[in-house]
Formats: C-alpha cells, structure tokens, sequence
C-alpha cells in the first residue's frame, strides 16, 4: 500500500470514528434514569408489575419484528412511497388561547395540546428535529413545528403516554420546565427520567392505570395501554397508559401508542361516553401487530369507547414503519364510515373545535400526487 493510500484510509477511519462519536454524544442523558428506591417500591405494588418488568394484562405480546428481515426488505422496497413528495402543509399555531370549550390542537405525531374552558394540556410533546436518543441519526420529523416552544403559551400540564423517544424527549421536557409551570403527569417509573433531566419531584405525579391527576380543574387519568416500554436495551421497566382527561367543557380520550385489545368497551363504560378521541392510526405494521392500533382497529375502538369525534394521530410526521406515508389516514376514513364514526383530519398545526368540526378535506392527498 503507498503511502497515499495509507493516508487515506487513515483519514477514512478517523472520519468514520467522528461519525460514530458524533452519533453518540448525548446518547447516556437522552437515556434517562432508571427506578430505584421508593419509586421502585412503588412500582412493584402495581397489578401490572411482576418479575421485575411492566406486562400487558390481556395476553403475551412481543415488541420486536417476528422477522426483522422481512421488515428491513420492506423498508427498503417502496421507500418513496413513505415519504411526501411535496411538503407538508403546516399551520402557524402561534395564537391566543382558547378561553372556553373544547378544542385540539395537532403539532403532528401524537403531540397534541387540549384546551378544555382554558386549561391547557399538552400531551406527548416532541418538538426535536429527531426522536432519538442521537442528534444526527434516527427518524427525522418530516415537517417544521407549528409553534416554538416559547412561544406557545402558558400550559397546566404535560400528560406523557410511555418513554418512547418518539413521545418522550429529553429536550423537549427540559425545555417545558423551564419556560413552563406545567405539572407533568406520567406512567409509573418515568419520574425516573425527569429526575435525570432535573425536573423537580414537586413537578410531576406518576400514575398507575386508573390512578389520577387533578390540574386547573381537570381530571386527568391513566388507563390500560397494550403497549411496552423502553430507551436503552431494557424492555418495560416503566410503565405505558392511554389517558383520560375529563373536565366541565368534555372528555377526551388519547391512545397514546397502544394495540387493540378487548378493554374499549369497559373503558368506555367507566370513563366516557367521549367527545374526542386522539387515536394512534400509524407506524402499524404485521410484523409487530399487538402493539399498534392499524387504522381499521382504530376506527373499532373508537366506536366501543364510545369515542365521539375521532381525530388520527401517530402518523404524519416521522417514518416508523414500511406503510406509505398516507396510508393511514386513507384506511382510516374508509374503516370510520363502515363504523359510523365521525373523523376530523386537521392539517398539522390546526386548532379543531370538537363542538363544530371543519369540513373534511383531504389536504394530505394534494401533497402525494403533486
């Protein structure tokens, strides 16, 4: 080998080893922390605790790909078909409050801020350019945010669904608690993570499922998810939940990430009828089906929940599975008319009035066929 050559793959190595610290830097704090001490008692007391892991109550479920081979070929075959080939139409959610009623906000994804007579719940928020644990490798968000951070407005609480960086991030939950006097409300075992990231034990309630919150006049509760958990390579040692926020101006549902399961018509029983639901229609696929609703299940738990309006989140704006990128929402609208469910599908940054929907218009199929 001449010596221009050696000096070449040295310099290929050392940029290789760049990339890979590059990739790492912040990875061990966008981890988080792991349950100990009182926490850890506590989440040992729960029904769903046992062997040292959270677990699903219905049945057996697996979080990882029956054949990651298969999914990997399908993530490659079609890859165009998963991205918008025009951009993604976002509103400015940069406005006032709304004073009273019910309404919804979708910043894309599951992040969703609910206004219920003035009280402001953010739920889910991701406002990174990646949901990672590193900067510069994951998936990456598709579309701006309809709104910086600073500029949204006062918030009550933040409701978080499961740990998942793409409904949990570190960045994000920093800055909400400092700009912010939210109270974040959180599964059993995240408080783990908020403490890494120095947010104080007087700023966040951890619930089990059925367990609940009361902020500025609302009732927030922790319901069962079908779902699992995890930020490094230890599966379910917090726990997930779907959410149930309840005050004078409505009931809201929100899945965060969940599979169907037989439990919607008890839940329904229990804590609705609903006048909104915020429904996980994305990131499906067969390889790991117990563990997220597809469209058609969406639009049926919906119905046994007596979920009122459905409004699809979880898709849209970052790429988790080998669908095409509007697939969902064009299942959806067809599983929601066989269901006699009503469907809103705002464009990212919209506020919807649950009270007088807008009229439905299909702005994401403009942007496929462009």
């Amino acid at each position: 080998m001449t010596r221009l050559n050696r000096l070449a793959v040295a310099a290929g190595a050392a940029s290789a080893l760049g990339a890979l610290a590059a990739a790492g830097r912040g990875v061990g704090d966008a981890l988080g922390g792991r349950p100990d001490g009182t926490r850890l008692e506590r989440m040992e007391r729960s029904p769903q605790y046992r062997a040292g892991a959270f677990h699903n109550s219905r049945r057996r479920t697996s979080s990882m790909p029956s054949s990651q081979r298969d999914v990997l070929r399908r993530f490659r075959e079609g890859s165009e078909l998963r991205h918008p080939p025009g951009p993604i139409p976002v509103v400015s959610a940069n406005r006032p409050p709304a004073a009273a009623g019910l309404h919804v906000t979708w910043f894309g994804h599951a992040s969703c801020l609910v206004e219920l007579d003035g009280t402001r719940i953010l739920l889910d928020p991701v406002w990174s350019e990646r949901c990672s644990p590193s900067r510069p490798v994951g998936p990456r968000r598709l579309h701006a945010v309809p709104v910086a951070l600073e500029r949204l407005g006062h918030v009550d609480a933040v409701v978080i669904s499961h740990d998942h960086y793409d409904h949990l991030d570190a960045d994000t939950v920093r800055a909400l608690a400092a700009g912010t006097d939210a109270l974040f409300v959180v599964p059993l075992g995240v408080g783990a993570h908020l403490d890494a990231w120095g947010v104080p034990r007087t700023r966040y309630v951890e619930c089990d499922w059925g367990e609940s919150a009361v902020v500025a006049g609302v009732r927030v509760t922790a319901v069962e998810a079908q779902h699992f958990s995890g930020r490094g390579l230890r599966r379910d040692g917090t726990l997930w939940a779907s959410w149930v926020l309840d005050g004078p101006a409505g009931r809201v549902f929100f899945s965060g990430d969940t599979g169907y399961f037989d439990g919607y018509t008890g839940i329904g029983a229990e804590h609705g009828p609903f006048d909104v639901s915020l429904m996980a229609v994305g990131a499906y696929d067969r390889a790991w089906p117990d563990i997220h609703l597809d469209p058609e299940e969406a639009a049926a738990a919906t119905r046994e929940l007596g979920g009122g309006l459905l409004l699809p989140i979880h898709w849209c704006t970052f790429v988790l599975a080998p669908h095409p990128w509007a697939e969902p929402v064009e299942r959806l609208l067809v599983a929601a008319e066989g269901a006699d469910v009503p469907v809103t599908v705002p464009r990212v940054g919209d506020r919807v009035d649950v009270a007088s929907p807008p009229r439905l218009e299909p702005w994401w199929e403009a942007r496929v066929r462009v």
